[in-house]
């Protein structure tokens, strides 16, 4: 029984010291830096906090992710995570920062939530975001300290057909997902206010992954697999309605969806690219781009074998690549800002299984200068990384 000890078969719902928000609208603007790197310092040790939260079958050894990516960030200085259960619930599970027990929430119930998860702390608030039923996208929210999670429409029946993407953005929240026929829409909500703006980022045929956003410098910045594995990026100035458009990186140079991060006044981009010229399978590939620049920088991060969406973060002046790969292991890699070199490390030797099999993507996030890591391992088990001032990465299995 994993997949997180299915969620712990209802794992009790415990107070939280750190979550939602409310919002205002986004904008967008080309931006990009050159790569970067981090080190971490964290308190804690390598430890188990809860047990089992959400298992269920054990993953087939021929499928290369088998469990949805839970969702990682940082809020009133503890580390968060969502996940999408088995039975289509949405739970949140949080850590005291410095120690090593987990508590767990139920954010809403089974048969509610029908993709991967996105989070992000807003002020003193966590907000989440998911496709809920019938392809519609489901908001939700929870004040510091309070309990209880306030659940809201963003957009109805027949509107969304990925997993979403959340950001907090100059008072308000921000959220893209692939709309209907392969389009992209974006919607933003005021602080303290309840209703959701809609606006098309990009019409039809022009999507094909989840997106991923970020607030950069004024701006709102999106990436999304284009057509023909394409990789193309939006943004817009907050504030401002017109969505502008960018291909970072032409045909068949793009096979994952891919994520984007902003980093001392430029936007990176990372995405699983294609075989080598030696023939090996998938490509680490990084993109930056300058604020205020045109024409995009690639570098290859690594040479092969990557097996699903790689995670990015910046942090302590660089950059921080997270993805699993086909030597049953999950890699990260880092590169300070204005190097054009990537430092390699196993974080995990033993998070697949023989076959190449892997859980899910991972993701990533900053907590005080320490990476953290949220992936499911081969087994169903949520496992929780981090990693302390001299670049050693401790294990913490949540469920």
């Amino acid at each position: 029984m994993s997949y997180g000890g299915e969620i712990k078969k209802q794992a009790k719902v415990v107070t939280v010291a750190v979550h939602a928000a409310r919002f205002t609208r986004s904008s967008g603007r080309a931006i990009m830096a050159s790569s970067r790197r981090r080190m971490i310092a964290v308190a804690g040790t390598a430890a188990v906090g809860l047990t089992a939260a959400l298992a269920g079958p054990a993953p087939s050894a021929s499928a290369a992710i088998t469990y949805p990516q839970p969702a990682i960030t940082v809020a009133g200085g503890n580390t968060v995570i969502a996940v999408q259960t088995p039975k289509d619930g949405l739970y949140f599970f949080w850590n005291q920062y410095g120690t090593t027990s987990w508590q767990a929430e139920q954010v809403a119930a089974s048969g509610t939530t029908f993709s991967a998860p996105t989070i992000a702390a807003d002020g003193s608030s966590v907000i989440i975001a998911a496709q809920g039923a019938n392809n519609s996208l489901m908001f939700y929210w929870q004040q510091d300290g309070a309990t209880g999670w306030n659940p809201e429409t963003v957009a109805g029946s027949g509107t969304t057909f990925s997993a979403p993407s959340i950001v907090a953005n100059d008072g308000s929240a921000n959220i893209v997902a692939e709309g209907p026929s392969n389009s992209l829409d974006f919607y933003w909500q005021q602080n303290n206010t309840t209703t959701w703006h809609p606006e098309t980022v990009a019409t039809g045929n022009s999507t094909f992954s989840a997106p991923s956003i970020a607030a950069n410098d004024g701006s709102a910045n999106v990436v999304a697999e284009g057509p023909d594995n394409s990789l193309d990026f939006y943004w817009q100035q907050n504030g401002t309605t017109p969505w502008n458009r960018e291909v970072v990186a032409g045909y068949e140079t793009t096979f994952s969806a891919p994520s984007v991060t902003a980093n001392d006044g430029s936007a990176n981009i990372v995405a699983q690219g294609p075989a080598n010229p030696t023939g090996l399978p998938n490509d680490l590939d990084f993109y930056w781009q300058q604020n205020g620049h045109t024409g995009w920088n690639p570098e290859i991060v690594a040479g092969s074998d990557v097996v699903s969406r790689p995670a990015i973060v910046a942090e302590n002046g660089g950059v921080d690549v997270v993805a699993p790969r086909t030597s049953d292991a999950l890699w990260n890699y880092e590169e300070a800002n204005g190097s054009s070199v990537w430092q390699a490390q196993a974080v995990d030797t033993g998070i697949g299984d023989p076959e190449g099999a892997v859980g899910s993507p991972a993701s990533v996030t900053d907590n005080n200068g320490s990476e953290n890591i949220a992936v499911f391992d081969a087994t169903g088990n949520l496992v929780f990384y981090w990693r302390d001032s001299s670049g050693a990465f401790w294990k913490e299995t949540i469920i």
